[in-house]
């Protein structure tokens, strides 16, 4: 979704042709399928590499031009355009929910990986202080961006970023540059879950088998058709979707399923832990459904 919005605006910045979206939908899909195919994760390094740079790029061009705007008016400082934002946005506020449990959900679910891959010892004791430190600057750095590029753009930025940046060469590099990230990026995000498919759905298979490897390929090639046939229905629905995702699968990975595995797998837990881990997943549940069905039923307002 978040790729043919920046398209649509870069070529028509650039050309001035207002092209349909769904025409670089369909052109992604035809990228993307080929690259579902291949199975080392170790071929797919040189793509993060690539897309880390493009990402790092985007960002700080989005801090620089968000700047430059506040700059064009110096009567009205950086302070007093935070002092002339709306609190919420009585429409859409609830979006946000889902939303913010769907930027940490990846956190959350490598903490454990992370903390097992360390091999000395005495490092991996310092591992919680480290993580603490370095998500609570994720969250600052996500809370000055956030603000900076709101007040610089005011009530007309949109959920995605870029399409509202002034018009230009360099805003336009900025939309074809997180492009080009989210395409390279998205054979490493989808790898997990299609390793998850395969295994469930071809068993012990050998993948060296070339027939077994072609029906591994077809199954891949299905899972990216029908993630674009979804991202066509829901083409003008960004923030709802990211939001009901958040709901629906980033709500549980945070608030559900960990405090129920504690309680599993720690046999000897007191009472008013065991009690409190219960209390935490009931809260998730109450959370997942509210968000979700306030996401689903104001769906409408969201649209861009």
């Amino acid at each position: 979704i978040f790729v043919p919005q920046n398209l649509y605006e870069a070529i028509l910045q650039l050309f001035g042709l207002e092209m349909n979206k769904t025409m670089f939908l369909i052109a992604m899909v035809m990228i993307e399928v080929p690259l579902s195919w291949i199975r080392d994760i170790r071929r797919l390094a040189p793509f993060n590499v690539v897309a880390t740079l493009l990402v790092a790029y985007g960002l700080l061009s989005c801090v620089v031009l968000a700047f430059l705007e506040i700059a064009k008016d110096p009567e009205l400082t950086y302070f007093d355009r935070l002092a002339d934002l709306p609190a919420t946005n009585s429409d859409t506020w609830i979006l946000f929910i889902g939303t913010a449990f769907f930027a940490f959900e990846g956190c959350i679910t490598l903490i454990v990986p992370l903390q097992e891959a360390v091999i000395r010892e005495e490092d991996k004791k310092q591992f919680p202080s480290v993580n603490q430190t370095v998500t609570s600057s994720i969250v600052a750095f996500y809370i000055f961006f956030a603000l900076t590029c709101w007040a610089a753009f005011g009530s007309s930025i949109r959920t995605a970023l870029t399409a509202s940046l002034p018009p230009g060469p360099y805003a336009t590099s900025v939309q074809v540059a997180y492009s080009l990230a989210i395409m390279f990026t998205f054979p490493l995000q989808a790898f997990p879950a299609m390793e998850v498919v395969f295994h469930h759905s071809a068993g012990g298979v050998s993948k060296t088998d070339p027939s077994e490897h072609t029906k591994l390929n077809v199954q891949a090639s299905l899972i990216v058709c029908l993630l674009g046939i979804v991202a066509y229905l829901a083409i003008d629905y960004l923030g709802n979707v990211v939001s009901l995702l958040g709901s629906l699968v980033g709500i549980p990975i945070a608030l559900v399923f960990p405090p129920i595995m504690h309680n599993i797998l720690v046999r000897k837990l007191p009472v008013a832990t065991k009690v409190m881990n219960y209390l935490v997943a009931s809260l998730g549940v109450v959370i997942m459904g509210v968000t979700s069905y306030i996401t689903i039923t104001q769906w409408d307002k969201g649209a861009e």
